[in-house]
């Protein structure tokens, strides 16, 4: 089963060499943020501008990483194969990104093999499955309605979701949602893989029908009327691994007091955003030029604990958890778990995971206690 084009290379590429490709679609030209005259101290941190990149962000802008004795260059980049590449040609220090980037950075998944390691992961929930107003209107309304337009449907080409990459999430919770209606991708629908930020602009202009991803783009689709979301990470797999602090293996290697202290400082931040005022900082923050760059009543609709009506959706809570150590600690647990939907994708045949590091080598639980040690003490 492969039912991906290669769009994240081919698309991401050319928003480089293209600027007036970017101006139209709506991205900026400058896709390195604060990147500066760099000196060798500086930790490069790239981030992808969606909300769960919150904890880095704040770090930065509020001085936090600085307090911790961290001079940090962010670099805004459009998606997640830019990100990947960037980590495997050592452009980047350390990353925002999907936890699945780790494994298929360190066995070479179509990329050039570069040990890397996370030992923080930085949010769970906000990840939801929407669709055009079009198909909803058709009837659709959950997998077994989705089956059936498959079956009946007369358009020219198969219907087609997009996904932010291969290895996110959002590509697993797609299948898994569709799997029990017996919905197989590459017969039924066509997968391709989009930066997020494109999603909502495709989706209305007709060239994919739905998506799986993190927010704020569900909420940007269906508040311009384009989108309308059908499920949300409650109904897909609550408090799942979302996105990792992800750092190489040389970085770690040779700067691991820094690693720590990067995980400290995006760890003091994550807890800021559990908190009102915290949440209320990144809303201003984020809706900067140079990170998210869009409206702040929609960042604040996407990382409040709130819940609205959808057309057809019901009730929608999309609460993105930061802080908790469910979440942020990078279990065994939660990589097998990952490795399990990574097999039910077909992302594992023909790699031998016992040839490559352990488990333990890429998930460091031994980091984040060294990190995290001071939060868990216990007042005598």
């Amino acid at each position: 089963m492969r039912a991906f084009d290669c769009f994240d290379e081919i698309i991401e590429s050319n928003f480089e060499a293209n600027p007036k490709r970017m101006a139209r679609i709506g991205l900026p030209k400058t896709l390195v943020s604060r990147n500066g005259n760099r000196s060798d101290k500086t930790l490069r941190i790239g981030f992808v501008p969606l909300i769960d990149c919150a904890p880095i962000i704040l770090a930065h802008e509020t001085g936090l990483y600085r307090e911790y004795g961290l001079e940090i260059a962010l670099m805004r980049e459009p998606g997640w194969a830019t990100i990947r590449d960037k980590m495997a040609y050592g452009e980047l220090d350390a990353a925002h990104a999907p936890v699945g980037l780790a494994f298929a950075l360190n066995w070479g998944l179509g990329v050039l093999p570069q040990p890397c390691l996370t030992g923080y992961l930085l949010n769970s929930n906000a990840d939801a499955i929407s669709v055009s107003r079009e198909l909803y209107e058709s009837g659709v309304t959950d997998p077994d309605t989705l089956a059936v337009e498959t079956r009946n449907s007369r358009r020219e080409r198969p219907l087609t979701f997009g996904v932010p990459h291969q290895f996110s999430t959002h590509h697993f919770h797609l299948l898994q949602w569709m799997r029990p209606a017996g919905i197989i991708p590459g017969r039924d629908i066509q997968i391709v893989v989009l930066p997020p930020s494109l999603m909502p602009s495709c989706l209305a202009a007709g060239d994919i029908d739905g998506f799986c991803v993190g927010e704020p783009f569900n909420t940007l689709a269906a508040e311009k009327g384009n989108g309308v979301i059908l499920a949300q990470h409650s109904d897909l797999s609550l408090m799942h691994p979302e996105k990792a602090l992800l750092a190489a293996g040389s970085f770690e290697d040779a700067k691991h007091d820094q690693h720590i202290e990067l995980i400290r400082a995006t760890a003091e931040a994550a807890r800021r955003l559990e908190t009102h005022e915290g949440r209320a900082a990144a809303v201003d923050i984020l809706s900067q030029p140079h990170y998210l760059g869009l409206n702040s009543k929609l960042i604040e609709s996407s990382l409040s604990a709130s819940e609205s009506e959808a057309d057809g959706a019901g009730s929608n809570k999309r609460l993105l958890i930061f802080s908790h150590p469910e979440v942020n600690r990078p279990t065994n647990d939660k990589g097998n778990w990952l490795l399990s939907h990574m097999r039910n994708a077909g992302l594992l045949e023909g790699v031998n995971t016992k040839a490559g590091p352990l488990l333990s080598d890429i998930f460091r639980e031994d980091l984040f206690e060294e990190a995290t040690v001071e939060d868990y003490k216990v007042s005598a």
